[in-house]
């Protein structure tokens, strides 16, 4: 027999006044001193049927086993002198008994009654109990009234990261942060008062992480006394997590529909309502309502009154249509203040049975300002093209033609059907082709304006002189083509002419002194030496013939130099050394240079000058450039004049001493009838610029007053 004591009891009743009146469901014995039976109640056979192997006889001999076996406890009670209740654990029957020991000397009273059931009960009860709160999600313990902890259980551990022994040496109260240390002193002593407490708190694990903790205390009785108290801690981390970034992702969605000017909203058909988010409320100029709805009544009188009917048919005719899932439309809305805002409305059917439907609303109002102001653009543009009076055309990045305007189709002779698809090679001649596909393809590299010449070739193949304006067509930053803005410049070629003839009489005009001057002096002499020979009667000096070859010679450079800037000539562009078109130049102003107390320095400082021009016109060049140095040297003085190679082009210096000019002067140099002269007409130096253009060249020009003028001018050099 195994005995489980409970409690041994010695507030009994006195033995002279107790009567025990035995329970109808125990079994009762009355003992006498030696431990003899002499009285079972009727209960007791059913108990220990396994001692009475099935024998019907109860007398008291018969219980002798059954005392036997609860010897023991009998002997502790009678040694101890006072009443005993204990547990007894039947082995073999399996049964828990539970044994009352009475001391009514000189009786001894036993009460045995069986708590095997109640046993079990009480046993799967504490296990399910055990298992709440062993594998409960959330930490659950219990705290003495001085906060320590008496029991963890596992989820304890895991959330304070301490073990179950650490925690046992510790009071709840370390592991709270100082921000919420008072405010819990306060709910647990209120828990210790009797009431159940529940609160948010922050606890610091062992690792120094932080936890967010809701708190349940419930007060442990005993005796009606508060004993400790009962925590229930569920770790909030994650849902508050959740709830930061759902929060956030509000925010964000706000941010979003506010930025995209993108509200929401959703019908409540049986209500008659519509909810809207705040960017709907701010699109129609409205606070937003404290529940975000507003009736469908108060939603139609926003609605513009043209587009009012018909946003209602379009909704209510999609409720009655089965199977649409959506729909999209755009009207116009009057906000409070009278603004008129355009707006595009997205639906989707969420729940047809009850009426509800959801979608987006957009203000598209600056959109549609951007339209008409792209499609004003547009029309600008194409007018612009359109009446542009030159031809533009525009190029795909293949050099095939894919728009022109009319000018083009006028200068080309070609309608806009024939010339799209072409190749713009198509439309210039074999030696040019070449020339103008490099320059097209240097267009693709830099977003630059090419200007370039070229002969044209008309639907009836004749050609004419054009200048051509190339501009990239860029697309989000990528180059997709080339405009090509062409000139018909073949009036402007023949006014050019006549500035050029005009200009060239006017310096043979101003040059006719000085030659006159030069020519004199050979025939001055020549006269003489003729008298002489015709007076002489003697022999003829040889050295008079080479005086007179001499001076018949000059006589002869200047005037062919003469006629050669005087004569009009076709132009003809080959190859020629710049330093002979120099050298022939100052021969024919040394003269002037001379008469003006100047010397014409030149020197050469490039292995080869040799460019591509026509001669007569390069001496037109530097003729205008050097007389012009020459008038601006009043003192006198030398001017410097310098060939020399600078990359792939020959330079020629003309630098001067005369007065020099301020710079805005210099910037004005090449207007038509600019000059700073007296008697000028602005036309040397505007035709000398468009001749050097006209051979791929361009000039520069540097002056400072009182010191002089320094044109430095560039033709590409032939190798």
């Amino acid at each position: 027999m195994k005995l489980r004591a409970n409690s041994v009891n010695s507030e009994f009743p006195d033995t002279a006044n107790y009567h025990p009146l035995p329970d109808v469901n125990d079994a009762y014995f009355e003992l006498n001193a030696s431990l003899e039976v002499v009285y079972a109640s009727p209960a007791a056979p059913a108990l220990f049927s396994r001692w009475m192997n099935g024998d019907a006889d109860t007398t008291c001999e018969r219980w002798s086993p059954i005392i036997g076996w609860l010897s023991e406890p009998i002997r502790k009670a009678l040694d101890g002198h006072q009443h005993l209740e204990c547990e007894c654990y039947d082995s073999a029957a399996e049964r828990i008994c539970q044994l009352r020991i009475y001391l009514l000397e000189p009786r001894i009273l036993l009460y045995i009654r069986d708590i095997t059931e109640l046993k079990h009960s009480q046993l799967y009860t504490e296990q399910r109990i055990h298992s709440l709160f062993d594998h409960n999600p959330d930490a659950v313990y219990t705290v003495d009234p001085n906060g320590r902890y008496q029991t963890v259980n596992a989820s304890s551990v895991w959330i304070t990261g301490y073990t179950a022994e650490e925690l046992e040496n510790l009071a709840f109260a370390n592991l709270i942060i100082e921000r919420d240390f008072e405010r819990t002193k306060a709910h647990f002593r209120q828990a210790l008062q009797g009431y159940v407490q529940h609160y948010p708190v922050t606890i610091r694990r062992k690792d120094g992480t932080l936890r967010n903790l809701h708190i349940t205390n419930v007060p442990i009785r005993v005796d009606e006394q508060v004993t400790g108290i009962l925590g229930i801690a569920k770790d909030m981390t994650m849902q508050h997590m959740t709830e930061a970034l759902l929060r956030k992702s509000i925010e964000l969605l706000a941010d979003a529909q506010k930025t995209a000017h993108v509200g929401s909203w959703e019908v409540d058909q049986k209500r008659r309502r519509i909810y809207w988010s705040d960017e709907i409320f701010h699109i129609f100029g409205l606070d937003p309502a404290v529940d975000g709805f507003v009736s469908y009544d108060q939603f139609l009188q926003f609605i513009h009154p043209s587009d009012r009917h018909r946003i209602a048919t379009i909704y209510y005719d999609w409720l009655s249509e089965s199977g649409k899932s959506g729909f999209e439309f755009e009207y116009r809305i009057c906000r409070p203040n009278g603004e008129e805002r355009s707006v595009r409305c997205t639906g989707l059917l969420s729940d047809k049975a009850k009426m509800r439907m959801g979608g987006s609303l957009q203000d598209i109002t600056l959109l549609r300002q951007i339209e008409r102001q792209l499609s004003e653009s547009e029309q600008r543009f194409r007018s612009i093209v359109n009446h542009h009076p030159d031809g533009v055309c525009a190029f795909d990045m293949t050099g095939l033609v894919t728009e022109v305007n009319p000018a083009f189709e006028r200068i080309s002779g070609y309608t806009s059907q024939e010339l799209k698809g072409m190749s713009y090679v198509q439309m210039v001649t074999a030696e040019e082709a070449q020339r103008i596909h490099l320059e097209v393809v240097s267009c693709a590299d830099v977003e630059k304006i090419d200007r370039l010449d070229s002969h044209l070739l008309k639907k009836d193949g004749t050609s004419i002189p054009v200048t051509n304006t190339l501009v990239p067509i860029i697309v989000n930053g990528q180059r997709v083509g080339t405009y090509s803005i062409v000139k018909d410049i073949t009036e402007q070629l023949e006014t050019n002419e006549l500035f050029r003839k005009s200009d060239k009489l006017k310096v043979v005009g101003q040059l006719a002194a000085a030659v006159a001057h030069e020519i004199r002096n050979p025939l001055t002499a020549l006269k003489g030496f003729i008298k002489l020979i015709h007076t002489s009667g003697t022999a003829i000096n040889p050295e008079y013939f080479k005086i007179i070859q001499d001076e018949l010679s000059r006589i002869e450079l200047i005037s062919s130099e003469l006629l050669v800037l005087a004569k009009p000539q076709a132009g003809r562009i080959h190859s020629l050394e710049l330093q002979e078109v120099l050298e022939q130049t100052i021969v024919l102003l040394s003269t002037q240079a001379i008469m003006s107390n100047i010397e014409i320095v030149m020197e050469v400082r490039a292995g080869t000058t040799t460019v591509r021009g026509d001669s007569t016109q390069l001496k037109q060049i530097f003729v205008n450039l050097l007389k012009n140095a020459i008038e601006a040297m009043h003192g006198g003085g030398t001017i410097l004049v310098a060939l020399d190679l600078e990359d792939a082009y020959v330079r020629v210096r003309i630098q001067d001493e005369g007065c020099g000019m301020p710079e805005d002067i210099v910037q004005r140099l090449g207007e038509p009838f600019y000059t700073t002269k007296e008697k000028g007409t602005g036309l040397g130096f505007m035709v000398t610029k468009r001749i050097i253009e006209a051979h791929q060249g361009h000039l520069q020009i540097r002056s400072v007053q009182g010191q002089g003028t320094t044109i430095d001018v560039f033709f590409p050099s032939v190798q």
